[in-house]
């Protein structure tokens, strides 16, 4: 069984096509150039299809800056937090969340980021679209797989047929004998024609 990689594996069409999906195979693997069976990478692809890709989670976060109750003016560093839960669905602000801009009547635009917690989040089920890809990428890379083997084949074939025969088939001076024919260069070609007063060698 073959070890493939990450882009053999897609050049081969055993991988899906969604980019998310790919994501979370590039993840099990641990990276892109690390090597895996083929037989590994039908079982990742056949569990995403049974239960779905993981998804990666992301947390945005809050650029909180202590201030001073009277006058507002910072009191030491700042640091980044995560909005509190809040019962009624919608995230609760960190207090001294610092405020970049207002825009009415949305509310205060904050300064924020975005951190990537992994591939913690719910898993996702293939699109009946994303299902078609996977099996039309299949068999594009099955017969793109059989063709290279078929072509490997004949070049096999064809580089026997060039060292057969009874040149082929001759030892080389100081080999051991394998065939029971004689070394090259020592009794010509090892074939004989009769001539008047006697044989000649070729």
């Amino acid at each position: 069984m073959a070890a493939l990689d990450f882009g053999m594996a897609l050049a081969r069409g055993m991988l899906p096509t969604s980019e998310k999906a790919q994501k979370d195979l590039l993840n099990l693997a641990g990276g892109r150039n690390i090597f895996k069976s083929e037989d590994w990478w039908n079982q990742q692809v056949d569990k995403q299809i049974s239960k779905g890709y993981r998804t990666e989670k992301f947390q945005t976060q809050y650029f909180v800056q202590p201030t001073s109750i009277i006058g507002g003016y910072p009191t030491g560093p700042g640091q980044w937090q995560a909005a509190s839960p809040s019962p009624y669905g919608t995230p609760m602000i960190p207090t001294g969340a610092v405020r970049e801009g207002f825009s009415f009547p949305y509310g205060a635009q904050y300064k924020t980021r975005s951190i990537n917690l992994g591939f913690t989040g719910e898993r996702k089920d293939y699109t009946a679209g994303e299902l078609k890809d996977i099996e039309k990428s299949a068999k594009s890379g099955a017969k793109k797989l059989k063709s290279q083997t078929e072509a490997s084949k004949s070049a096999q074939k064809k580089l026997r047929r060039g060292t057969g025969g009874l040149m082929g088939k001759a030892r080389l001076p100081g080999e051991l004998p394998s065939t029971g024919l004689p070394e090259l260069g020592s009794l010509g070609l090892g074939l004989e024609q009769g001539t008047l007063g006697g044989k000649v060698k070729l």
